[in-house]
């Protein structure tokens, strides 16, 4: 019975959205997940297109960065006490250090050492003038070259070894 109105042959829409399938909880996901890959795209593109902009124009390069400098060696620096324990403290302290050669601090090595890398843009600096001036500096109890040591002999050549 239908008291006056029959029934409409429409179909009806519960919410918002006109697609049956968009109103399941997966359909939903589906849909969410969608939307947030196109934000994802378009904050992409507009990183890139900021980037290509910020290239158009060269900078000078950060004051204490590696540029044309060419590394000497390595040495090895022991400070005095107070103790060293952090590549910051050391860093600071090899800044105050005058000369052709800035030092750069690798890191912490065994017994209160640390390996530090001596730079300069000077060609006729070398590892020895760089040593004997950290030698001299305060609070330096001692600098010397670190060596790469190589074996004095070749490998034994044998059946279990053969020589390459």
């Amino acid at each position: 019975m239908t008291h006056g109105k029959l029934p409409s042959t429409r179909r009806t829409i519960a919410g918002p959205v006109a697609d049956p399938i968009a109103r399941t909880p997966a359909g939903r996901f589906t849909r969410h997940l969608a939307a947030s890959a196109l934000v994802a795209l378009g904050l992409t593109a507009l990183t890139a297109l900021s980037g290509c902009a910020s290239e158009s124009k060269s900078f000078a390069p950060p004051r204490g960065s590696i540029t044309d400098d060419r590394a000497i060696g390595d040495i090895l620096v022991k400070f005095t006490p107070p103790e060293v324990t952090m590549s910051e403290d050391a860093g600071k302290l090899l800044a105050d250090v005058q000369g052709p050669v800035r030092y750069i601090v690798k890191r912490p090595m065994s017994g209160g050492a640390w390996l530090v890398t001596a730079i300069t843009a000077s060609a006729d600096v070398t590892l020895a003038q760089a040593v004997a001036t950290l030698q001299a500096a305060p609070r330096v109890e001692s600098a010397t070259a670190d060596r790469m040591l190589r074996p004095h002999r070749t490998k034994p050549a044998g059946r279990d070894m053969p020589n390459p």
